[in-house]
């Protein structure tokens, strides 16, 4: 069945918006930064109503934050939010394994394996722009199989949210060797339909040591948000 213009025009809003989150989570646009409309109109070669329909979007996500008079910017969110997000997304993100074990074909398995190997060869050999594109690839072919198309919006209106944080992604090489075995981990519970592993895995690989400027680990939760502005925390997820 076609789909008619104003579902095309929705279609065409939220590729746009994915496509802008992406960059946002490529360290393209940082925490704070201005998004000048008529650079992403260049950028994403969009029109003008596709680019404000976008931002519309992202700021209800809250991945972006509109200001009024000024326009948008990257949002910016203090270590205690980021944990509060981080431990949310345990929830979704572990909970959704049922989903994907009952709904995922061993074809995408298969796709997964292949992800995790193209992964491992970028931490050896790779950009950080083709580990981030190579690691949202495999994540996305996970949640995809959750079952639940809103639960899958929730958790990459999250994980987007998350990057307005003062966050070094894979601050260290054995934090990109530790996503890299969590990936093959993933795989194999996969392969065995194994829910309680599969979590497990998904919940320690967020949960990950976590250390900002203070020295603080990941069992410790920041309770004052003035304090914790502008520190930052490595994530490899």
């Amino acid at each position: 069945m076609e789909q008619s213009p104003k579902a095309q025009r929705v279609v065409a809003r939220r590729a746009l918006a994915n496509e802008i989150a992406q960059a946002i989570r490529l360290r393209m646009y940082r925490p704070g930064e201005w998004l000048r409309q008529i650079d992403l109109e260049e950028k994403f070669q969009a029109t003008r109503f596709d680019v404000r329909a976008a931002l519309e979007e992202l700021a209800v996500r809250k991945t972006i934050e509109h200001v009024p008079n000024r326009g948008y910017r990257v949002a910016e969110i203090d270590l205690a939010t980021y944990f509060a997000i981080r431990d949310t997304r345990i929830i979704l993100e572990a909970g959704a394994m049922a989903g994907v074990v009952a709904n995922i074909a061993p074809e995408a398995i298969e796709r997964l394996a292949v992800l995790a190997g193209e992964f491992g060869d970028a931490v050896v050999s790779g950009t950080r722009i083709e580990q981030s594109e190579i690691n949202s690839a495999f994540h996305h072919l996970i949640y995809a199989h959750c079952g639940n198309p809103v639960l899958e919006e929730m958790i990459w209106a999250l994980r987007d949210r998350s990057r307005g944080s003062r966050v070094t992604v894979w601050a260290s090489h054995q934090a990109l060797l530790a996503s890299d075995r969590d990936h093959h981990a993933m795989v194999e519970a996969l392969r065995r339909k194994d829910v309680p592993r599969l979590a497990e895995i998904i919940r320690q690989h967020i949960d990950k040591d976590m250390v900002d400027e203070t020295g603080q680990g990941p069992s410790q939760r920041v309770t004052d948000t003035s304090q914790s502005r502008g520190s930052e925390v490595s994530e490899d997820t």
